[in-house]
């Protein structure tokens, strides 16, 4: 028989002593026209009591890097970083979740800013007797619509843990393994580690504009049909107007026209190749 659940709070009394991280493999198939491609990243799902946090692992890799050049330059009096150099994440985006109301925040980049949508997760869950085994684990399915698409979970009593990748969330444990009914967009977790007792979820520096789910989406259209709207704000105030640019492959100086095409050039590059985002509603 089938149970319908609707779990909205983290149940304060299932708690951990230390912080985990839970490490999760991220298939994705982000050009509909082109099925057969499919990208993989790795990415974390940091715990502590307080919430948690979910982006691509090669963040840690990258911040590493900066700050190394950092310290270099404090010696030198020269900051030189060779962006060309770095691996920047494919998933573009992170989640933060705090508990015990699992309110979420979206985190990604939107125009050159970066952008944050907040909202309180309500995932209406079916669970089904159906179990597998994944990594050792006992595992239970569950069923979900989310984002414009339908969702198979699976998930294990023995980490009570009510929360798992991306903003899934809600069921009695650790969400191990979940993936939309076409197979687009997988997550499957493939390891964990302990974390430091001093460890931080989110760096409080960064600064977020906070949008609604409606203004997000309108953004998201206003940057398809401009995306170096930035750029000519930028060269149309008096500060920047004489400014001089340089192309970081052949080092020679680049025109605000220039500029503008190489910006409009690789967006539509971009946008031809990323087009099956997670949330279909999101970036309708």
């Amino acid at each position: 028989m089938k149970i319908i659940i609707t779990l909205l709070l983290f149940i304060s009394g299932i708690l951990f002593s230390q912080n985990q991280r839970f490490v999760y493999e991220y298939s994705f198939k982000m050009d509909t026209l082109n099925k057969d491609k499919v990208e993989k990243e790795i990415m974390n799902l940091d715990i502590t009591k307080k919430g948690s946090y979910f982006y691509s692992a090669l963040l840690i890799t990258r911040d590493s890097l900066f700050n190394a050049e950092l310290e270099k330059g404090k010696v030198s009096n020269t900051i030189h970083i060779d962006f060309r150099k770095i691996q920047h994440p494919k998933a573009n985006f992170r989640v933060s979740k705090m508990y015990p109301g699992l309110e979420t925040v979206y985190h990604t980049s939107l125009n050159a800013s970066n952008v944050a949508v907040k909202e309180l997760n309500k995932i209406n869950w079916e669970v089904l007797p159906e179990t597998k085994t994944f990594e050792g684990f006992k595992a239970q399915k569950a069923t979900t619509h989310f984002g414009g698409r339908n969702w198979i979970a699976w998930f294990t009593n023995d980490i009570q843990i009510q929360d798992g990748p991306y903003k899934f969330c809600g069921l009695p444990g650790l969400i191990l393994h979940i993936e939309d009914e076409k197979g687009t967009h997988i997550f499957n977790m493939v390891g964990s580690q302990k974390l430091n007792d001093s460890f931080s979820l989110i760096d409080s520096k960064t600064v977020e504009i906070f949008l609604t789910k409606e203004k997000f989406n309108k953004l998201w259209h206003e940057y398809i049909k401009d995306p170096a709207k930035n750029i000519k704000l930028m060269h149309s105030s008096s500060g920047m107007s004489e400014t001089i640019m340089f192309d970081s492959n052949t080092k020679n100086p680049l025109s605000k026209q220039e500029l503008i095409r190489n910006k409009e050039t690789r967006a539509k590059e971009f946008l031809k190749r990323f087009n099956n985002f997670i949330e279909k509603e999101l970036y309708k």
